[in-house]
């Protein structure tokens, strides 16, 4: 048999801390630990519990000859450790002890779900039980219903009472008819018998007292029927008020006849108008194929004489409307006469979101456990309330030694101001992502991290606390570090014979100044400006190399922007363009900032507006305050860029593919370095462009100059 991999600690503390109802069993159903809401629920405490049979642990009532607690969750259990699947059981009777009151028990109803978890060679590790306590849910059902069969027994009351009445009204009437009769005799007989007149009399008086009591005890049955009544509209009010404030659905269906009637709060769930007739094969029909079968066996079974006669199952249907699938909860009671089943009445209850809610626990749980990366949960006071087995091997750190304790633990001293700059944007709703920084291990080392955090709400919105997702990236830091270092060596070592080559061309280019020979002099401006590309490409591979290496200097000056425009756009004359550059409008504006960092992003932009355009067309530039900036635009008239293109054309080494522009010389680097420059003075760049309508490039700076950097930089 192959060995079983048991849960480690860390794990069965996560799920003791857990905010759900969980028993977690071994294969062979020993327990082996508890959630505290589990333990709460059930009266018991984990030494209690831990380590027993789940059947020492929770046995069933002994006091309750037809329980079958135990029986039925055994045979649960059974189908998950035959299948390796979760099976979900109907709600179970599962009385437990009354700790108060030793030997007693107390009465409570479960809809328990067991869930295996399977370790790497699919093998069961451990089973999770999902116990929700349903008690009071099913004591309101039981008593609706028993509201429902009393108003009904008192409306066969009253009907019992309107026939002795009309009995009444009968016998008084004939009682009249005879007292007639009797006053004829006696009007004959009155010269002849005055005695029996006096007597006849006196019987006429007692009848009368007779009929006298006989209406007031119709005038206090008459009162008690307009009681009953009243009572009786008010009862089908609060029965209706309850079972639309629960969502419930009931139904009535009459096997005999296959007569169906649905209220309005299950036509609601099945999608169903209430104009729209429906039976028995109707419904069958919107019963998810799957579960069809199973639901019909369920359905004769209740039907049975020798059954109990209770219905209860969860399954899925087909909406009306819109085809939509759901879950619904199903329960209901059959009423046998002479053997045989005569109505089945029921309810219905719409579950999917609580379906979705435990399949997602579920897919929780298991990411939590299996994730590479540390994922950890804090509260408002950044006290740290789970830790994940990731978390344990990037720290050092097991949870015993964490949970419960500040998560400043982890951060560096010369870090502790990034905590509460994070914690005032994550209370304010937002999320923190890729944010790289350092924390320090339980050994004291210094770690590279990916922060991503998000805030943890409850049901009406409000933030309880945090999630956080932990990425260890030392070795890419180190390869960057490595790879920048590459790039600076390779540069240098190609700028120095750069550099003299490009003497030697501008020695050869005075000595040929004179020369008869016209293609000598083009053949070495070509060749120096070649150089120049060159040389300008180097050096923006150092710039790279110095921005992500931080070593990249920003020398502030205060200087004329306009005036500066006006001298990047007179050395780009000098270079003999085929293109119109037109500065429409230059507002004068100082700015503080690295002049010589500014006049490349202008290079830059007015170089790509002359390399993508076609000869002859304008390149404009325009120059303009806005609020607290100063804004320059470049615009041109050449290809355009694509939407996708312009979300990534300030990225580094991103080129557009798109013919003619992915034939242009470049590596992709000059608009990267010009966002970069432009980022370190606190300012924007962006783009806007349409295919075949040219494109405008924009940059802003703050007319204050550069700010202060920021202490946490959150991409």
């Amino acid at each position: 048999m192959a060995e079983i991999n048991r849960p480690s600690r860390d794990t069965l503390s996560a799920l003791e801390t857990a905010p759900n109802m969980y028993l977690i069993l071994s294969p062979d159903l020993y327990i082996l630990t508890a959630s505290d809401l589990y333990l709460q629920a059930t009266k018991t405490t984990r030494d209690e519990v831990k380590g027993k049979h789940i059947f020492e642990a929770f046995p069933d009532n002994p006091d309750l000859p037809d329980a079958d607690g135990v029986q039925n969750i055994n045979a649960s259990l059974q189908v998950v450790l035959r299948t390796k699947k979760a099976d979900q059981m109907p709600i179970q009777r599962y009385d437990i002890p009354d700790t108060e009151n030793p030997g007693k028990f107390i009465r409570r109803y479960w809809d328990p779900c067991h869930s295996p978890v399977l370790d790497s060679e699919g093998n069961i590790s451990y089973i999770i039980q999902l116990a929700t306590n349903v008690t009071d849910k099913i004591l309101a059902e039981r008593a609706l219903h028993q509201s429902h069969l009393e108003n009904l027994e008192t409306t066969e009351q009253v009907r019992a009472l309107n026939a002795e009445l009309l009995a009444t009204n009968v016998e008084l009437r004939e009682t009249q008819h005879q007292l007639n009769l009797l006053n004829g005799q006696l009007e004959g007989r009155v010269a002849k018998r005055t005695d029996e007149l006096r007597q006849a009399l006196e019987e006429q008086a007692a009848v009368n007292e007779e009929m006298e009591a006989t209406n007031e005890e119709l005038i206090e049955i008459q009162q008690h029927l307009e009681h009953i009544n009243r009572e009786l509209t008010a009862g089908e009010s609060r029965f209706r008020m309850a079972v639309e404030s629960t969502g419930l659905g009931t139904w009535d269906y009459i096997p005999a006849t296959g007569g169906l009637q649905w209220s309005k709060e299950c036509r609601m769930i099945f999608g169903l108008d209430n104009d729209q007739p429906v039976d028995f094969e109707t419904y069958t029909r919107h019963i998810f194929p799957e579960d069809r079968e199973f639901v019909a066996s369920r359905i004769n079974s209740s039907l049975q004489s020798e059954s109990s006669g209770r219905y209860e199952i969860t399954h899925r249907i087909i909406r009306f409307d819109n085809k939509e699938v759901r879950w619904v909860k199903a329960q209901g009671t059959v009423e046998f006469q002479a053997g045989k089943a005569s109505r089945f009445l029921g309810t219905v209850l719409d579950i999917t979101e609580l379906k979705q809610v435990e399949e997602k626990s579920a897919r929780l749980a298991a990411i939590f456990a299996t994730s590479n990366d540390a994922i950890i949960s804090k509260t408002l006071e950044s006290v740290i309330t789970s830790w994940n087995d990731s978390a344990e091997r990037m720290f050092g750190y097991t949870s015993a030694e964490m949970i419960g304790e500040s998560i400043y633990k982890l951060i560096p001293a010369d870090r502790q101001d990034e905590e509460p700059m994070i914690l005032a944007r994550l209370k304010a709703g937002d999320r923190v992502e890729h944010f790289e920084t350092k924390r320090q291990t339980k050994d004291g080392r210094l770690i590279d991290v990916s922060l991503t955090i998000s805030p943890i709400k409850d049901s009406r919105g409000n933030i309880t606390g945090f999630s956080k997702i932990a990425r260890d990236i030392s070795e890419r830091k180190q390869n960057d570090i490595r790879k920048n270092d590459f790039i600076a060596m390779v540069s240098h070592e190609i700028k120095t014979p750069l550099t003299s080559m490009s003497a030697i061309l501008q020695m050869l280019q005075r000595k040929f100044a004179e020369s008869e020979d016209v293609l000598v002099p083009q053949l070495l401006d070509r060749a120096n400006l070649q150089v120049k590309k060159m040389s300008t490409m180097i050096s923006g591979f150092l710039n790279i190399s110095r921005l992500e290496s931080g070593k990249i200097q920003i020398n502030r000056q205060a200087f004329n922007i306009c005036e500066l425009i006006k001298e990047v756009v007179a050395e780009i004359n000098l270079t003999g363009i085929n293109h119109i550059i037109n500065i429409r409008e230059c507002e004068e504006a100082v700015v503080i900032a690295d002049r010589e960092k500014i006049d490349s992003v202008l290079s830059n932009l007015l170089g790509n507006a002359i390399k993508y355009s076609l000869k002859g067309s304008e390149v404009a530039i325009d120059c303009y305050k806005q609020d607290s900036n100063i804004c320059i635009r470049v615009s041109d008239q050449g290809l355009g860029i694509s939407e996708a293109d312009c979300r990534h054309v300030f990225d580094r080494y991103y080129r557009v593919e798109s013919d003619p522009i992915s034939q242009a010389s470049g590596f992709g680097i000059g608009l990267y370095l010009s966002a970069e420059i432009v980022h370190h003075h606190n300012g924007k760049i962006w783009v806007e462009s349409k295919i075949g309508e040219g494109s405008k490039f924009y940059f802003s700076l703050p007319l204050e100059g550069i700010r202060k950097p920021v202490a946490v930089d959150i991409h």
